[in-house]
């Protein structure tokens, strides 16, 4: 069963005895996101979120995934919990494992994510501290994450599907030129598991409260591996954004702040960077908002030179202002 309007997310709010037949209830679609239907309902009672994931993202190109991926979510944002402070996670308050559905508190009235608060020009630094802190207490703290889930994260079949795959085979595939490269970094991701990985660290999965600090969603594509997935992946975003916004000094300043308060070790950064930026151009699911055809070829040879970089422990913030200055 797919929730796919707003009567049956109603119906099913009922059936599992969330709300009652007569309690009045809002409930509007949230967008953003191609992997899961998610909705947010409120009433006099509170806020909440319902997420349940799809089997098919909603991408143009063929890309599935195993729907049980939810259930990694949920149990991942409980660990976290013990981590990161109450404010930066929600709260799960039901799980359905049946329908592969869970429900979690939600953030306050009228946040955005960082993505769009960038998009319409606001840069504030705050975000991008809090953002590096957050990762770096889950990187480092993920001693206190139970032993038994442990071992059920070294699974990591749903990295394997939603980025290993359609980033970085799929890129093999359009880059055969590229393949010993590409697999020493798969290689690095699926083998050196030392800690507890988003995953799916993006501007776009920050609700940013009004005192800039975030809110951190989207737990999907948790694992334990690499910690160097994450800020690889932060990063790649942040420099997107900057080429398409052509705002250089403030996107440079984030990343400087982002890169001076995250605190966890990690090794070839960029060439991970690099492997990041081609996926957003050339992987199953590119970037939207970059269509001019001379930048993205721009970037393109830029992450190619990254890719090929030997040095594990190149300078990567000089060699991400040398971009933009």
């Amino acid at each position: 069963m797919i929730l796919e309007n707003i009567e049956e997310v109603r119906g099913y709010l009922i059936k599992e005895g969330l709300i009652g037949k007569n309690t009045e209830v809002e409930i509007s679609r949230l967008t953003g996101g191609v992997s899961c239907r998610v909705w947010k309902a409120s009433s006099n009672k509170g806020r909440w979120v319902l997420k349940q994931a799809l089997d098919k993202l909603e991408v143009q190109a063929d890309w599935f995934s195993d729907v049980e991926r939810i259930h990694r979510e949920h149990k991942t944002m409980e660990q976290i919990g013990l981590i990161v402070p109450d404010s930066n996670v929600p709260k799960v308050l039901h799980v359905d494992y049946v329908n592969h559905i869970y429900m979690m508190t939600c953030a306050e009235e009228g946040v955005q994510t960082w993505k769009d608060l960038m998009m319409q020009g606001i840069f504030n630094a705050e975000t991008a501290k809090s953002a590096a802190i957050t990762l770096s207490r889950i990187h480092s703290l993920s001693d206190k994450v139970d032993e038994n889930l442990k071992l059920e994260f070294s699974d990591q079949k749903y990295f394997e599907q939603l980025r290993i795959d359609p980033f970085h085979r799929f890129l093999i595939r359009k880059y055969p030129e590229l393949s010993a490269p590409i697999n020493k970094l798969i290689n690095e991701l699926t083998t050196q598991k030392t800690c507890l990985v988003h995953g799916d660290f993006s501007p776009k999965n920050m609700l940013v409260q009004q005192n800039g600090e975030i809110v951190l969603i989207d737990f999907e594509v948790a694992h334990w591996g690499n910690p160097v997935f994450d800020p690889a992946y932060c990063l790649g975003h942040l420099m997107l954004k900057a080429w398409h916004l052509r705002k250089y000094p403030e996107l440079l300043g984030l990343i400087k702040t982002f890169l001076d308060h995250y605190s966890g070790k990690v090794h070839n950064l960029l060439c991970h960077l690099g492997l990041m930026l081609l996926a957003r151009m050339d992987g199953k699911s590119p970037v939207n908002y970059i269509q001019d055809e001379e930048l993205k070829q721009l970037i393109r040879v830029k992450a190619i030179e990254w890719i090929l970089n030997e040095d594990p422990d190149a300078d990567v913030w000089n060699a991400i202002r040398s971009q933009f200055e």
